[in-house]
């Protein structure tokens, strides 16, 4: 008996001590682009118990005491809690990124996967709390706050422009000169056209910029890469539900529901928008369904999925010249009116990738993306109808050995996309159909391989060299038939293959402080609107692509105890084989129109800084956040060589020493953040946008403007599963008369019609909800 009770007291000893003696292990992520967070602490709250994550983002974390929940903090994140009820189940953990420390925040980049100081280029991050400072709807309110970036709009929320470094305005429609992505997918299609109409930036989680030419690992675009993702759940099962209403007759829902858990991040909204309009013939309505999802499977596998929807109606109301934009800036252009201008756009994309570790030194993230589009639009000169498909695929290798004492890591990859797009013009006079103009079906693919290199020559010294080889085809098939009335559109454009190197080295100085040198080339090959007149159903057949030269150098840091961040970024671009707009009159027969041409070479040098600081940063403090912030853009662009065409005759233009048109020399932003410890909050910013030029030969400007938004909240708990905020704004306190995106290089004996007047002092108020089922 004495033995069996002996037994059985060393077994309950035992048993306690393997539930006492317990160890968990898991990764740390960031939630927005799944990258690990080296660094991160993991520990057990109200201990002295905890670990630091290794460079993989992973810790393993042993207690001899029992536990229910551990913490997580990182530099530039959010602090969380997570319970804790199998501890022998890998954790994965994700921390959404702060916006008070963002040089510690990890960035995809330039593929480096690394902090923002630890990158050798000019990144900038934009986080949740960023784009909730302003109404949260139209992103230019908060994008064009970061410095060498202005994001253009033809109306207060349709027909987006993205302007980088100067670069990116050679066409009066759409995007060209850069690649967007969406939670990895490329918006940006084979032939470097980017239309963002269809995305939905309520929805978005964060946006990361890549300044100066990255088609070493992008493939096509000299201006640089604007990375977007969307919003995830936040841990448990919540509910979400949001309402903005605003003058002019804004009104914006959106419904949510997300699930978020270590093994699953599941995130899907509907949101539905309308836009009466600041000016006549403006109105807007738009619809939007988005889900977006990780599935963490293990400790060596995630796979990701992203589907939308999106279906916008758009009433343009059209151009007007600066006597109509300074007396009358509500009216319509009379010929859009007439015609009842408008774009009507539906959307639905869809990608799934993988990351998988097949070991500590080896890794591979595979993406597939198909998309469909449709749009219709009439405008002042006729009707367009375009259909188009796209289908590729991105796949990197990333092997990271220690050589020696010198850690590296080496990435080879490749990127496939094809287009196929079917365009119909017709005449169109006041509502009229007339004939058939044009009917084309362009294939643009675009296809490239790339590899990179990462040297830690010191701990403290990385050196990255790489390139790409980029291949851009286009076919053309005319699907009227040739006549004497009629010659034959159909052809095909192969590209040479053009290889893209890029070089950088990043110092830091101390884990506070880095410096970086870089220089890279790029490309950008013409659009498919720059290959194809629409206006005319003519094929520009002879365009060439545009080439980038870029050197850079740059620092940036975390001063005063972290609590001033900053960046300083010196930059020198050549471009050649330039792209330029010219735009045609009606005469006799033929309509007004736009046509591209190679027109000489470009210089761009600029300076950019920003800088923030905490000077409060304190939770427990009545008032707990006080951040002032400050950007400011300087641009010396001009012509270098460069003509109004090449036939070198009379009639030929000489803009050489001129002016870049539609870039502003000087843009100035500023801001503060405030944050009480009862939940009211106030954001307030300012931006400040110089004159510049509208026309290649500097006859006529716009004038200088200047805009003051300002938002005041509150945000509370009203049980402990509901969270509530309520906030107003008022936008262009100052009621500025300003064109956000202005049509350049109208003929400069005229007084242009390149103005879009925005709204001026206009409100919103709104409310959000959010229940938390468990």
């Amino acid at each position: 008996m004495k033995k069996i009770i002996t037994t059985c007291l060393a077994l309950f000893v035992l048993l306690n001590m393997a539930q006492a003696q317990s160890t968990i292990k898991g990764i740390i992520k960031d939630i927005q682009n799944n990258q690990p967070i080296p660094g991160a602490a993991v520990y057990i709250p109200h201990t002295t118990t905890g670990c630091t994550t290794d460079a993989e983002g992973m810790f393993t974390l042993e207690s001899k005491t029992s536990f229910d929940s551990i913490a997580v903090k990182a530099l530039g994140y959010q602090k969380k809690s997570i319970p804790v009820k199998d501890k022998g189940r890998y954790l994965t953990i994700t921390l959404e990124p702060s916006n008070t420390s963002l040089n510690e925040v990890q960035v995809v980049g330039l593929a480096s996967d690394r902090k923002i100081i630890g990158t050798p280029g000019s990144v900038d991050l934009m986080t949740m709390k960023d784009l909730q400072r302003n109404d949260g709807i139209f992103l230019q309110n908060t994008l064009n706050l970061l410095p060498g970036i202005q994001m253009e709009m033809r109306s207060q929320d349709q027909g987006a422009r993205i302007v980088i470094r100067g670069y990116g305005n050679s066409t009066n429609f759409n995007g060209v000169g850069y690649k967007a992505y969406l939670n990895g997918i490329p918006l940006t299609d084979a032939d470097g056209t980017t239309i963002m109409d269809d995305v939905d930036f309520s929805s978005l989680g964060s946006v990361e910029v890549v300044k100066g030419p990255s088609s070493s690992l992008y493939g096509s675009g000299i201006g640089g890469v604007l990375n977007m993702t969307s919003q995830k759940a936040s841990f448990g099962t919540t509910i979400g539900q949001d309402f903005t209403a605003g003058s002019y007759g804004l009104s914006r829902t959106n419904t949510s529901v997300g699930i978020g858990t270590d093994k699953v991040n599941l995130f899907i909204n509907y949101g539905h928008q309308e836009y009466g309009g600041y000016r006549v013939h403006e109105h807007s309505d738009k619809d939007y369904l988005t889900m977006n999802g990780d599935i963490y499977a293990g400790e060596k596998r995630t796979v990701s999925i992203f589907t939308s929807y999106s279906n916008s109606y758009s009433l343009l109301p059209g151009e007007l010249d600066s006597a109509n934009f300074r007396n009358h800036p509500t009216m319509a252009d009379p010929a859009y009116l007439a015609n009842n201008a408008y774009v009507r756009m539906e959307t639905s994309r869809m990608g799934v990738s993988q990351t998988y570790r097949f070991n500590s030194l080896f890794s591979n993230q595979t993406s597939v993306f198909t998309s469909s589009t449709a749009i219709e639009q009439p405008t002042a000169v006729g009707l367009t109808e375009t259909n188009k498909s796209k289908l590729g695929a991105r796949t990197q290798f990333v092997f990271t050995p220690t050589i020696g004492k010198m850690k590296t890591k080496w990435i080879l990859g490749g990127e496939y996309e094809k287009n196929n797009i079917f365009t119909e013009s017709y005449g169109l006079t006041n509502t009229i159909l007339g004939p058939l103009k044009s009917a084309l079906q362009v294939r643009p693919m675009m296809y490239n391989a790339f590899a990179q290199g990462e040297l830690n020559i010191t701990p403290s010294t990385l050196l990255t060299a790489g390139a790409s080889l980029n291949v851009v085809e286009y076919g053309v098939s005319d699907m009227i038939a040739a006549s004497a009335t009629h010659v034959s559109g159909s052809g095909d454009k192969v590209f040479t293959p053009f290889l893209t190197p890029r070089v950088a080295l990043n110092q830091i100085l101390n884990d506070k402080v880095s410096v970086y040198i870089s220089a890279s080339e790029g490309y950008s090959a013409p659009a498919t609107s720059q290959v194809v007149i629409a206006q005319t159903g003519v094929v520009n057949k002879g365009l060439q692509p545009e080439i980038g030269t870029s050197y850079e150098i740059g620092t940036k840091g975390s001063l005063l105890s972290r609590r001033l961040n900053y960046q300083l970024a010196l930059f020198s671009m050549d471009v050649t084989n330039k792209l330029v707009s010219e735009n045609y009159a009606a005469s006799g027969t033929t309509p007004a129109y736009t046509a591209t041409v190679n027109s000489g070479d470009v210089k761009y040098q600029g300076a950019e800084f920003s800088a923030s600081y905490n000077y409060v940063k304190d939770s427990a403090a009545t008032i707990s956040l006080v951040r002032p912030f400050v950007s400011y853009t300087y641009s010396n662009f001009y012509n270098v060589s460069f003509k109004s065409d090449n036939n070198d005759n009379s009639h030929t233009i000489d803009y050489s020493n001129k002016k870049v048109s539609g870039v502003a020399p000087n843009m100035f932003n500023a801001g503060i953040d405030l944050e009480t410890k009862w939940g009211l909050y106030l954001n307030t910013t300012y931006q400040y946008v110089d004159r510049m030029p509208l026309d290649f030969i500097n006859k006529h400007y716009a004038d200088a403007y200047g805009l003051w938004n300002a938002k005041i909240g509150f945000r509370t708990h009203l049980a402990k599963r509901i969270s509530l905020n309520i906030y107003g704004g008022v936008n262009n306190i100052l009621s500025a008369n300003y064109s956000s995106l202005l049509f350049l290089n109208w003929n400069p004996a005229t007084d242009p019609a390149s103005f879009l007047p925005m709204a001026k002092i206009n409100y919103y108020g709104g409310v959000s909800l959010k229940f938390m089922l468990k």
